[in-house]
C-alpha cells in the first residue's frame, strides 16, 4: 500500500467557528475585501485574501513524479522515476545534493508568490510554509536537515522591498517543523540584475560570485536546507549553494515554493 503524500493544514483550514464567522461578517461589512487573484469576495480572517477556488487551483499545481533526482524537474510521462537525470543535470551536475519545489510556477500559484514578493502581503508566507513543509517531509525528512537558510536579497533591494520573501518563508517553515533557522549565514554581496527576461546563459553569468558565506561557523559541517520562493533555471540557488559549501556546509539541499516548468504556463 502506497503511503499518501504528506499535506499540512494552513491557517485557512482552521475550523470556521461561530465566533470566527461573526468576526468575518463584521469585518466584511465594514471593510469588504476581494481575492487578489480573481477579485471574488473573500472572508478576511478565513480566506487570507485568496478565495477558495483560487487556493484550490494553486494546490492543484503541485508537482508530482517522476522527477529528476537531482534538480527535481518533473519528467511528465517519463516512465523510470528517479533513475535518470534531466538533460541539464546529465551535462553538468549542480552543486546541491537535491532540489525540490511544491508546485509549478504558473497561474494562481505564480500570482500568490508575486503578491508575497511585490505587493507587501507578508502574511502569505505563513500560508505557503505548510506547502514547503509537506514537500520537505515527502522529499527528505526532518532527520536529514540541520539548519534552514534563506536565499538572501542584496541590502539595496531589501531596503526597497522592506523584507526578504525567502527569509519570511524560511522562518515560517522553521517554526512549523521545529528546525533551526539562520538568516545571516549567507549574504548577497553583489547587486545583480533581475533574472526575469534573461536567457539561461545570462542568468548564470548574472549570478556569478553574487553570494558569500559570512558566518561559516553557523553552517560548518551541517546539512543545510536552502529556501527560495521560485526556482527557474537554478542559477541563483546553485551560486548560493557554492558559497555555503565553500563556507564549510556538509551538504546543501534546495526547497522552493514553485518551479518554472516548460509548458505549465
Amino acid at each position: 500500500m502506497v503511503n499518501p503524500r504528506p499535506f499540512l493544514p494552513t491557517s485557512r483550514d482552521l475550523p470556521y467557528s461561530p465566533v470566527r464567522r461573526l468576526a468575518d461578517g463584521i469585518l466584511n461589512l465594514l471593510y469588504p475585501e476581494s481575492c487578489f487573484v480573481c477579485s471574488a469576495p473573500v472572508s478576511r480572517l478565513q480566506d487570507r485574501g485568496i478565495c477558495r477556488t483560487c487556493w484550490a487551483k494553486a494546490l492543484e499545481l503541485r508537482i508530482n513524479g517522476p522527477l529528476c533526482p537531482s534538480c527535481g524537474l518533473p519528467f511528465g510521462s517519463f516512465e523510470n522515476e528517479g533513475t535518470h537525470l534531466c538533460g541539464r543535470c546529465s551535462i553538468c551536475l549542480p552543486p546541491y545534493s537535491g532540489a525540490r519545489a511544491f508546485g509549478c510556477y504558473s497561474a494562481e500559484l505564480s500570482r500568490i508568490i508575486q503578491a508575497l514578493k511585490f505587493d507587501g502581503r507578508r502574511g502569505i508566507a505563513g500560508l505557503l510554509a505548510p506547502l514547503l513543509a509537506s514537500t520537505l517531509l515527502d522529499s527528505w525528512g526532518l532527520q536529514e536537515i540541520d539548519v534552514i537558510v534563506p536565499v538572501p536579497l542584496h541590502p539595496k533591494r531589501k531596503r526597497e522591498r522592506g523584507y526578504n520573501q525567502a527569509a519570511l518563508l524560511g522562518r515560517s517553515l522553521a517554526i512549523l517543523v521545529g528546525l533551526p533557522f539562520c538568516d545571516n549565514a549567507l549574504a548577497r554581496v553583489r547587486s545583480t540584475l533581475p533574472q526575469v527576461g534573461l536567457s539561461d546563459k545570462e542568468r548564470a553569468h548574472n549570478m556569478r560570485h553574487a553570494f558569500r558565506c559570512v558566518r561559516p561557523t553557523a553552517i560548518r559541517g551541517l546539512r543545510v536546507l536552502l529556501i527560495d520562493d521560485v526556482m527557474t533555471t537554478g542559477s541563483t540557488v546553485a551560486n548560493a549553494c557554492e558559497a555555503l559549501l565553500e563556507g564549510g556546509a556538509l551538504r546543501v539541499s534546495v526547497l522552493a515554493v514553485a518551479r518554472a516548468v516548460a509548458g505549465s504556463e
